[in-house]
């Protein structure tokens, strides 16, 4: 079956079909990309909504960050965010060096009271457990922020296995470096500096000659994703089994990019995995807390580009 694709709830349609798998309770990512045709096709809307003929996820684990969290006034004066950097200090102070989960927890604790773009504890936890499921030997990350993600995905790689950021800020980096080193995963994390679309040559080296990346991670300018996966598919970063993940494909939104990677179009075999949009934009007195996607791509093949 072929349905339009919603991009959120309260949005037109932005693609022409939706043969995309949803994730149901109870089955992996994996288990849904080998066998995509088996899942239901529905709208995402009605997947975002709650239809219980979609309940999508990987299941719901508690955050490392409890919900009844009450902010300490005290934080405020002894700990700024002026620039990127200022979050060093907290880290250092309050996480264990060598400790990857706590340095993840200090810095959503930090995030709580200073919000920031960054995946989040549950979209963190999902991306854990796809990395988990592939077991990738080269991965790719662009968009590292402050190394949150790199963090959550180095550090469930197998031994000997390597991730390649790119992230366009050189502040950002420089604080992204800093806490992977702190976190004890720096031999396995090199960040580079750029534009994605720019860096595409100097990642595929990095990966090797005639390889492709196993897991590749999609977390920057949402207007960006599908061409520089173009970019990366032409540089042959991208072969049979090399898995896609991106963020925010269904808020802010990535309609473009989904129609592209949509089961339906024959290139891969698409999964969305419902979570929590990350960047609660509480200080608006309008905001409502928004429902938001992974969605998990495994590239098959060309495709015929689909009608």
């Amino acid at each position: 079956a072929r349905m339009a694709i919603l991009a959120s709830a309260g949005r037109a349609p932005v693609a022409r079909h939706a043969s995309t798998t949803i994730a149901r309770t109870g089955e992996s990512s994996r288990d849904l990309a080998q066998e995509p045709r088996r899942g239901v096709a529905v709208s995402r809307r009605a997947a975002l909504l709650g239809s219980s003929a979609a309940v999508v996820g990987l299941g719901r684990t508690k955050p490392a960050v409890a919900d009844d969290f009450v902010k300490d006034p005290s934080f405020f004066a002894e700990w700024s965010y002026s620039q990127p950097a200022d979050i060093i200090p907290y880290i250092k102070a309050t996480a264990n060096e060598g400790d990857p989960a706590s340095v993840l927890t200090a810095m959503d604790t930090f995030g709580r009271y200073y919000p920031m773009y960054k995946l989040g504890d549950e979209k963190g936890r999902i991306l854990a457990e796809l990395v988990k499921e592939r077991r990738p030997r080269r991965s790719v990350e662009v968009g590292t922020f402050l190394g949150y993600s790199a963090i959550w995905t180095a550090s469930n790689l197998p031994t000997g296995a390597t991730l390649t950021c790119v992230e366009f800020e050189s502040r950002h980096a420089a604080v992204a470096r800093e806490l992977v080193r702190f976190a004890g995963l720096a031999d396995s994390v090199e960040i580079l500096e750029g534009a994605g679309s720019e860096r595409v040559p100097d990642v595929k080296r990095r990966v090797g000659d005639g390889v492709a990346a196993d897991m590749i991670f999609l977390d920057h300018c949402k207007e960006c994703y599908l061409p520089d996966l173009k970019l990366m598919e032409g540089a042959g970063l991208v072969g049979e089994g090399t898995v896609v993940v991106a963020d925010n494909v269904i808020y802010p939104g990535a309609p473009d990019f989904l129609d592209y990677v949509d089961t339906s179009r024959g290139r891969y075999e698409t999964t969305l995995l419902e979570a929590a949009f990350e960047y609660d934009q509480v200080w608006k007195k309008d905001w409502v807390p928004q429902r938001d996607a992974l969605s998990y791509s495994v590239y098959v093949g060309r495709g015929d580009g689909g009608t």
